[in-house]
């Protein structure tokens, strides 16, 4: 048995996008997108004339950033930064305009408490501010304040009102926190005043009570000389930590037997950082003839040797960096000890003499604190009321609102485009879901793109007015099954479906006409041992028949008969045994096949439906060619699929599909045949065999 293509199993989601079958199922489904299309612009349309017209007005604001509370006059003059430096501040304002407390103002302003809908409201503030957006101009100091009303003269009354109630506000907030600045200011400098004085008085008693004088700027040579030892043992303990630290950090990395590349000290060198780009450029050179040659090459040994040589150079180099270490650090360690005990004996020395020293240098620091902090103070006081003198407000109108002449909402063209587009998606999803649900084989697109079957024909349902067209499409199964055969000799055609009734007797009957007519020898065999229906379509008795051969022994060609139809015989089923797949496995069934591969050229084998029984892939595997019947319209095609892969795990030999009982009214199927000219009725006008009416099995 030849294995299965890998595309044999491929499952539903194998497919291939097919955008031209797509594309006419829009075209077969238009009416129902069409009509909901049209069902959605007129709901558009309709919400859009029902709703009421809201009307937007706009009054645009510039908003600078805030100035301190204690400025200069160069900073009252100049203002803030800019928007992104002050964005905390400007979220603020944002959230201030659109406040209850700023909406309860604007009401109470424009008297609106008695009218609708603020007439006994519990948050008159929040109704109003359910009618105005902030929207801030980006990259700017602007912000709009927009009101939407169904007047438009309203909407602009409360916009300009908004903005008055805002800039008020602001100014008044901040004309109280300057107020509030230069009170705090005389009451801190008059308390500062006394105690620069109280320092003064301090500092003048003690140089009397104290028996040292030392010029103003002047340093003792005590101070200067403990200063600098003291600095110099800082700096030589914190090269002997650092020492250390790297001396500790190459131990552990020699410990655990790693590289030392990554210790600073020998990162830093110039040159290990020389050996590591040599060496890089030797291990991809090495690399590089280890591709071209094998391992024991001259040249690769070569390579490998100046590795090993330079990395023997680094490790020493290693060593030296830590062998310079270990003796700095011994040197700092020594120098540390000096420095502390000269320390010592300057400290001792100066302790007498800085104790008296220290006791003026505090006393002078408190009398220069408090003049400094008095002088401060007494320039900010002087600042703070010439600024607030010159101070402007930081928020201003830059245009005022005007009633609109026309509504902001409903969006009518809006509202209608999206419903169309709404109404246009459902129309599309409807017909795909539709195609998706309807999950038959609805023509021969399904049969070649999801069932993965060469389309043998496809035979319309019978009818005088289209005998032409049934007798056309046999022919094209027989053409089919002429070039379909292995071998000269006698080719058993297995024919069988998905399900009980798709016409697959019907089927066999006809081609087995057709190929009889021709001039080739042909037997049909019923071997549907559960419904035969073969020998009715034939005109004869089902008994004597294939049964009598397995089971009673008897002579196959006793069993044979010939039909009505020249070079047609007929197998009919005989009795019906009450176990027909203990018949079909027998080992007899190949010698009954190749007998009458000996006799006939065309052996028609009727089998039971796939998904019934498993008595048609018991046939299967002794079938030169499998016909497969699938009936438009009918089954569900994922039954189907499931049987034609049963089918291709016992035998490779599926020749294709006959797609049976046609809806010809359907778009797309008069193709497939001769048209309907007279040249074409001249031709079934010709003697062939009337094909046999399409009656189910």
């Amino acid at each position: 048995m030849q294995p299965l293509p890998p595309s044999a199993a491929a499952g539903p989601s194998d497919i291939p996008f097919d955008l031209r079958y797509y594309l006419d199922l829009v075209w077969r489904g238009r009416a129902l997108i069409l009509a909901a299309t049209l069902a959605g612009l007129g709901l558009g349309l309709l919400a859009g004339f029902l709703q009421t017209p809201q009307y937007q007005a706009a009054v645009l604001l510039q908003i600078e950033p805030p100035t301190p509370t204690f400025m200069s006059v160069s900073d009252a003059l100049v203002g803030g930064g800019s928007y992104y430096q002050n964005a905390d501040f400007y979220n603020t304002q944002f959230k201030i305009l659109h406040s209850r407390g700023v909406g309860e103002k604007v009401v109470e302003r424009l008297k609106l408490s008695d009218r609708s809908p603020f007439t006994d409201n519990a948050d008159p503030g929040g109704t109003l501010m359910a009618h105005v957006d902030i929207d801030p101009v980006p990259e700017s100091r602007l912000v709009r304040i927009l009101v939407t009303h169904e007047d438009p003269r309203q909407a602009a009354q409360w916009a300009n009102a908004l903005a008055d109630v805002y800039i008020e506000q602001s100014l008044a907030a901040r004309v109280q926190a300057a107020r509030q600045a230069y009170d705090w200011l005389q009451e801190r400098l008059a308390a500062t005043q006394e105690a620069m004085r109280q320092a003064r008085t301090k500092l003048v008693a003690g140089y009397q009570g104290q028996d040292l004088f030392v010029p103003e700027g002047s340093v003792s040579a005590v101070t200067t000389s403990i200063t600098k030892l003291n600095d110099d043992y800082l700096a030589a303990r914190t090269r002997r930590i650092a020492l250390e630290a790297a001396i500790k950090q190459v131990e552990d990395k020699r410990r655990r037997g790693e590289s030392l590349e990554t210790v600073p000290q020998m990162a830093t060198d110039t040159m290990i950082g020389s050996l590591n780009e040599q060496l890089a450029t030797l291990n991809l050179q090495l690399s590089q003839l280890r591709e071209k040659y094998k391992e024991g090459h001259p040249e690769v040994q070569k390579a490998q040797a100046q590795v090993a040589e330079l990395r023997k150079t680094r490790e020493a180099r290693f060593g030296q960096i830590v062998d310079a270490l270990r003796a700095e650090y011994a040197q700092l360690e020594k120098r540390e000890t000096e420095f502390r005990s000269a320390i010592e004996g300057q400290k001792s020395q100066a302790a007498t003499q800085s104790r008296k020293a220290s006791e003026l240098e505090i006393l002078k620091k408190e009398e220069q604190s408090a003049t400094s902090l008095y002088e401060v103070l007494l320039q900010k006081l002087n600042e703070t009321d010439i600024a607030a003198s010159i101070r402007n407000n930081n928020v201003s109108v830059v245009e005022r609102a005007s009633p609109p002449g026309s509504p902001v909402r409903p969006a009518k063209r809006r509202i209608a485009a999206i419903a169309l587009a709404l109404g246009l998606a459902l129309g599309v999803g409807l017909v795909f879901a539709r195609d998706y649900l309807d999950n038959t084989v609805k023509g021969p697109e399904d049969v070649e793109r999801y069932l993965r079957l060469d389309l043998l024909a496809a035979v319309p349902k019978y009818d005088e007015a289209n005998v032409h067209l049934v007798t056309e499409a046999y022919q094209n199964l027989r053409t089919s099954l002429i070039f379909g055969r292995r071998e000269e000799t006698g080719q058993v055609v297995l024919i069988t479906g998905t399900a009980p009734q798709e016409g697959k007797t019907t089927t066999l009957v006809n081609i087995a006409k057709l190929l009889a007519s021709s001039g080739e020898k042909a037997v049909a065999a019923d071997f549907d041992l559960r419904r035969a229906q073969l020998h009715a379509r034939l005109g004869l008795t089902r008994e004597p028949g294939v049964t009598d051969f397995f089971v009673r022994h008897a002579d196959l060609d006793s069993l044979i008969r010939a039909t009505r139809v020249p070079n047609l015989f007929a197998l009919t089923a005989g009795p019906l045994p009450p176990n027909p797949p203990a018949i079909l496995a027998r080992k007899q069934m190949a010698d009954f096949l190749n007998h009458l591969r000996r006799h006939f050229e065309w052996i028609l084998v009727d089998a039971p439906p796939v998904a019934s029984v498993t008595d048609a892939l018991l046939l299967a595997r002794h079938a030169d060619l499998v016909v497969y019947v699938v009936e438009h319209n009918n089954v569900d095609k994922k039954l189907i699929r499931r049987s034609v892969n049963a089918l291709r795990k016992v035998t490779p030999n599926v020749l294709g599909a006959v797609l049976n009982a046609v809806d010809m009214k359907a778009k797309g199927y008069y193709y497939y045949y001769y048209p309907h000219t007279p040249e074409a009725e001249g031709r079934a006008a010709k003697p062939r065999p009337k094909p046999v009416a399409a009656v189910k099995k």
